[in-house]
């Protein structure tokens, strides 16, 4: 199966290079999915080409989706195409990686109820989003939650190929 990686306006680069090196090392096969057909400009203005966009994204082909997060979601509040794509693929059972912020689109996907979660967002700041139930935050590095995977930038790469069952001798650390 392959695993899908979802790229949108000022996405943070950095959140999934080392996953990518060690999905491209293990010869996972990945594509990069955007929510249209332009080019997606991340964070640190690296351009990228989507393989394919939300519309016509086939969840059915996909073992995984590894989302990394952004410094502002103000541009993804009404994605809704993007909400019902992340639904579908949460209720076929596929896992989904939410690196740091990125956990937010799931939280407004509303897949995370009554689910524990870490983010990398603050107290503060998840207040102000709405979608998260501070009860069932907890302040760590991971935290799984079913086929949901929550992770902090420090161990994202470390968690997420472990997750995809990807073999030992490509840890991080060796990447």
């Amino acid at each position: 199966m392959k695993s899908a990686i979802l790229l949108y306006p000022d996405f943070s680069e950095y959140e999934i290079s080392i996953t990518l090196s060690v999905l491209m090392q293990s010869n996972k096969e990945k594509h990069f999915i955007g929510l249209n057909d332009t080019v997606v400009m991340g964070e640190s203005g690296l351009r990228c080409v989507p393989d394919a966009i939300i519309a016509d994204f086939d969840t059915n082909q996909y073992d995984s989706l590894i989302i990394p997060g952004c410094m502002d979601f103000r541009h993804m509040t009404e994605a809704e195409e993007l909400f019902v794509m992340i639904r579908r693929f949460y209720d076929q059972g596929h896992l989904i990686a939410a690196i740091s912020s990125a956990l937010y689109l799931l939280a407004r996907s509303g897949i995370l109820t009554g689910k524990n979660y870490t983010v990398g967002l603050t107290r503060e700041q998840r207040e102000f989003l709405g979608v998260f139930d501070e009860t069932h935050y907890e302040d760590k590095k991971v935290v799984q939650a079913g086929n949901i995977i929550p992770v902090l930038l420090s161990t994202s790469s470390m968690f997420i190929s472990t997750a995809l069952s990807l073999p030992a001798s490509l840890s991080p650390s060796r990447v």
